[in-house]
């Protein structure tokens, strides 16, 4: 798609390169402090810590306990044959090692690492959800600030209107050049109306800056119309497949796909033998006195195989209800599919008319522009009407503020299109800038707590599955 063309020179002022508030720089301020990413890079953090507590059950567990406890009471029933006391402490190291759990743990592994990933694009989802946001406040406060300044020109100019035609209508002179209280009262109705209007441009605008705000961070300076966004494919083809492979919340519907099929598996494990091997060792003797001659070693080793064998229907119901869950998954992901092409086409078409928007009000305006000076001047020889003037006057300014309209529709449609196809992200609006690394974080989670049993105890695990 060919670049947009430059109204720097139309839609905004001209300013330094000191004073100028470029695009990316805001999309940079939007990016390190936004509240709403910044937490949801916290949450994609939590949930990967998912990954870890699943890999929890390949490794083993070992605790210290120590007990102490004293008893006093009657020896037996018979309250006569006198009382015993019982005076004992013990301490002793814990460990149990699940060997094998019928893929029970490796399929709650999937389901973990999967929703993690999902997680990634939640979060890819929630950059260009921000990014959109931000690109639609600038071009708000750029829109609403040039449409002021219509506003203010044309009040301007009615005044001016106003002063000429009371003033001939006062001195009279030839008939040519007379006017009508009529047209006095013509120039002074439109007048008001443009008093009314640029009241409403600045309360429009006072809006947009505290949007802008709010979504970047800081007031905005003097800004600066972009050219366009970077990455917009060039047909229409190409970003449908892109959609297909990129877009976030399909990207995202598919891995959640992923662990609802893992969470099938979860349920159906259930049924599937478990072996546990346990050991503990210590010391066990009197607690009062301390004497540690008097306390002796025990050793205990314990491996157990348990079979469910029936629970009430319990396990059934559970991978029913997991094979429902993941009969909505699939729906899910059939609707994001269709969600991101609709997305693409709509916004696609979007910036095609908004391209050839901008190419005819820049027309419009500059025929404009020489219509109301041509009018004027011929006015001032009594060849145009007052109403020509006005009319000439409000034509002009329909077509500036339709001009700014279209240059804002179609940037924010840009960022629209570039969000369905998965394009609108840090790498891609902000290169040079060091980017928060879903990935490695959830990398980082997999490998966190490793020991040396995990590998061996996770391959028997996953047999079968």
């Amino acid at each position: 798609m060919r670049p947009l063309i430059a109204l720097s020179v139309l839609l905004s002022a001209p300013v330094s390169a000191a004073q100028a508030q470029s695009l990316q720089e805001a999309l940079a301020l939007a990016y390190r402090s936004n509240p709403t990413l910044m937490g949801e890079q916290a949450n994609q953090r939590a949930v990967t810590e998912n990954s870890a507590q699943a890999r929890s059950g390949w490794r083993p567990t070992v605790s210290i306990n120590m007990d102490a406890s004293y008893q006093q009471g009657p020896y037996s029933s018979a309250y006569g044959l006198g009382s015993v006391t019982s005076n004992a402490a013990e301490g002793y190291l814990s460990a149990r090692q699940t060997l094998y759990s019928f893929g029970h743990v490796a399929n709650q592994v999937r389901a973990a690492d999967a929703r993690s990933r999902a997680e990634g694009h939640a979060l890819r989802l929630t950059e260009a959800q921000v990014f959109t946001r931000a690109i639609s406040a600038y071009m708000d406060v750029l829109r609403d600030r040039y449409v002021r300044d219509v506003r203010q020109a044309d009040l301007n100019m009615l005044q001016r209107q106003v002063q000429l035609t009371t003033s001939r209508y006062n001195l009279g002179g030839a008939p040519s050049e007379q006017v009508t209280k009529t047209d006095v009262e013509q120039a002074e109705t439109r007048r008001r109306s443009a008093e009314v209007a640029l009241t409403q441009a600045r309360a429009t605008l006072a809006a947009s800056e505290a949007l802008f705000e709010a979504v970047i961070g800081v007031p905005p300076k003097k800004l600066t119309m972009p050219d366009g966004l970077p990455g917009l494919p060039t047909n229409i083809d190409q970003s449908l497949k892109m959609a297909i492979t990129f877009n976030p919340q399909l990207a995202q519907m598919k891995e959640t796909r992923a662990a609802t099929r893992a969470d099938i598996d979860t349920a159906r494990s259930q049924w599937g033998p478990q072996i546990e091997v346990q050991g503990t060792f210590g010391t066990i003797g009197p607690a009062s006195p301390f004497r540690g001659r008097d306390y002796g070693e025990q050793l205990a080793g314990t491996v157990s195989l348990v079979q469910p064998l029936y629970n009430g229907d319990l396990y059934n119901s559970q991978i029913r209800q997991a094979r429902d869950k993941d009969e909505q998954a699939r729906q899910n992901v059939e609707a994001a599919r269709r969600n991101a092409l609709q997305n693409v086409v709509t916004n696609w078409k979007a910036v095609e008319n908004g391209l050839q928007a901008i190419k005819s009000g820049m027309a419009e305006v500059q025929s404009g522009e020489m219509t109301l000076k041509g009018y004027q001047l011929e006015y001032g020889y009594g060849l145009r009407s007052t109403t020509d003037v006005l009319y000439a006057d409000e034509n002009l300014r329909s077509a500036q503020v339709e001009l700014a309209s279209s240059r804002h529709d179609t940037i924010v449609a840009e960022a629209n299109l570039l969000s369905a196809i998965g394009h609108l992200q840090a790498a891609d609006l902000l290169p040079t800038m060091r980017h928060y690394d879903a990935e490695a974080k959830f990398q980082h989670a997999r490998t966190r707590g490793w020991d040396p049993l995990q590998a061996p105890v996770s391959a028997l695990d996953r047999t079968g599955w």
